[in-house]
C-alpha cells in the first residue's frame, strides 16, 4: 500500500524527469539552430565563391535545414530570408524564374519589383535599345597604358599588403577611401589623370575635376552589390547627399571573373522609375574602364556560373570618383572610413611606384551593353508567375520593394 510519503516522492520523481526531458528538448533544439545557422554561413559563402550547379542543392538543402528551425526559433527568421534570397537568386540566375517568384511571394512579401532576367542573367538576352543622355557615359578597352594598368594592378594584387592592412574579409568589409588632389604623385592620381583625358569627349564634367576619392574591392565572383549612387562621405551631408561629377571603374581582373557593373539611366531626384530600356551592362574585362555620370543609380550583378579561375579567384576593381574640389580629409582612427588622408605606411610602396611615361595606350571605344528589361512586377496578375513587364515608367516605389537577390 502507498502511504502519503511514498507517493510524494514518486511525483517529485516524474516531476523532475519532465523536467529533464524539456531540458533536453530545448537544449536539443538550441544545438539544432546553431547547426543550421553555421550550415547557412557557410553554404552562402560557398555560393558566392562559385555558384555552380552544386551550390544550388546546397543552398535548398540550407533553406529547408533553417526553415524548419526558424518554425520554432524566431531569432532564426533573419538567416532564413538571407538563404531564401541566394536560393531565389540562385534559381533566376539558371532561367527557373517561376520556382524563384515563389519563393519571393512567401518570404518578401513587401517586393513590387524584381530585377529583370535580362540583368540576373546577363548575357543570355537580346540587348535592348537603352539611350543615355548625352555625356553621361562612356566605356573603353585598354584604358590604362599597360605599364601603369601593371602598376595599378600591382599595388592592389589580390595577395598583396594593401588587403591585410586594411583588414579586408572579401565577404564583409564595407567601404573605405582615400581622397587626393590631381597634382599629387601616385599610381591612383596618375591613372585619374589619364581617365579625365580619356573621358573628355564622352563625358565632358570630368574636365572639371581637380581632386578625385578613391576605393577599392575584392570578392568572389557570385558577389554582386547593390544599387546605389555614389557620394561623399556615404551620403551623410547636412544638406542630402553631394554627388561627384563622374566616377570610374576600373576592372583588374581576368575576364568575365564577376559580374558585369550595371549603369541605369535614373538619376538622383527622379520620381519615376523606368522598367525598359533604361540600363546597360559593362562586362568585366582586365583593362577595361567605365564612365558615368555621378548622379546615375549603378550596381554590380553577381557573378553566375562557375567561378573563373575557381573558387579562390577574385573579382579586384578600382573606382574613382571625380570633383571639382577635394573634400575633407580624414586621417584614419580605428577601422577604415571614408575619404581618408593616404598614409605613410610601409604597404603604400607599389603605389607610390614610378611608372615609364611612355603613352603605349590605345584605347579602343567598348560599348556598354543595353538591357532591354530593367524590372518585372513580381505578382502580376499570371497564376502560373510568368512575368510582367512594365513597358512605361512606374512612379518611384520604396527602395525596399525593389527585391535585388544581393
Amino acid at each position: 500500500m502507498w502511504t502519503p510519503a511514498a507517493i510524494a516522492l514518486s511525483n517529485m520523481g516524474t516531476a523532475g524527469s519532465e523536467r529533464r526531458k524539456r531540458w533536453r528538448h530545448k537544449a536539443c533544439r538550441r544545438l539544432q539552430a546553431r547547426a543550421a545557422l553555421r550550415n547557412v554561413a557557410e553554404t552562402l559563402k560557398q555560393a558566392r565563391r562559385d555558384p555552380c550547379d552544386e551550390s544550388l542543392e546546397r543552398l535548398r538543402g540550407a533553406l529547408l535545414n533553417i526553415e524548419r528551425a526558424a518554425a520554432t526559433a524566431p531569432q532564426l527568421d533573419a538567416a532564413a530570408q538571407n538563404c531564401a534570397r541566394a536560393y531565389a537568386l540562385a534559381l533566376f540566375q539558371r532561367g527557373r524564374a517561376q520556382e524563384a517568384t515563389v519563393i519571393l511571394r512567401h518570404r518578401f512579401p513587401d517586393a513590387r519589383y524584381r530585377l529583370a532576367d535580362d540583368v540576373l542573367r546577363y548575357g543570355t538576352a537580346k540587348p535592348g535599345a537603352t539611350k543615355f543622355e548625352k555625356g553621361s557615359v562612356g566605356a573603353f578597352d585598354d584604358a590604362l597604358p599597360e605599364a601603369l594598368f601593371r602598376a595599378v594592378a600591382k599595388a592592389l594584387a589580390p595577395d598583396g599588403a594593401f588587403w591585410p592592412a586594411h583588414s579586408y574579409d572579401d565577404e564583409t568589409s564595407g567601404f573605405f577611401s582615400y581622397v587626393h588632389s590631381l597634382d599629387e604623385d601616385g599610381v591612383v592620381i596618375e591613372a585619374a589623370r589619364r581617365f579625365r583625358t580619356l573621358f573628355a569627349r564622352a563625358v565632358p564634367a570630368i574636365a572639371e575635376a581637380t581632386g578625385i576619392e578613391w576605393w577599392t574591392h575584392r570578392r568572389p565572383h557570385g558577389a554582386g552589390h547593390q544599387l546605389h549612387f555614389d557620394s561623399a562621405d556615404e551620403g551623410a551631408g547636412a544638406d542630402g547627399p553631394e554627388h561627384p561629377l563622374c566616377s570610374v571603374v576600373l576592372y583588374l581582373s581576368e575576364a568575365r571573373l564577376g559580374g558585369p557593373t550595371l549603369v541605369t539611366t535614373q538619376c538622383s531626384g527622379d520620381v519615376e522609375m523606368r522598367c525598359r530600356d533604361a540600363a546597360a551592362l559593362v562586362p568585366v574585362a582586365p583593362n577595361r574602364a567605365v564612365c558615368f555620370r555621378g548622379d546615375l543609380l549603378h550596381c554590380v550583378v553577381p557573378g553566375r556560373g562557375p567561378a573563373p579561375g575557381g573558387e579562390t579567384a577574385r573579382r579586384v576593381t578600382l573606382m574613382i570618383s571625380f570633383w571639382r574640389r577635394p573634400h575633407a580629409r580624414h586621417d584614419r582612427d580605428g577601422a577604415p572610413r571614408a575619404a581618408m588622408r593616404f598614409p605613410t605606411a610601409e604597404w603604400t610602396a607599389p603605389f607610390r611606384a614610378r611608372v615609364d611615361g611612355a603613352n603605349d595606350a590605345k584605347p579602343t571605344r567598348s560599348a556598354p551593353v543595353p538591357v532591354a528589361q530593367l524590372w518585372t512586377v513580381v505578382d502580376g496578375t499570371a497564376d502560373d508567375c510568368e512575368p510582367v513587364y512594365p513597358r512605361e515608367p512606374v512612379p518611384l516605389p520604396p527602395y525596399e520593394a525593389c527585391w535585388q537577390g544581393f
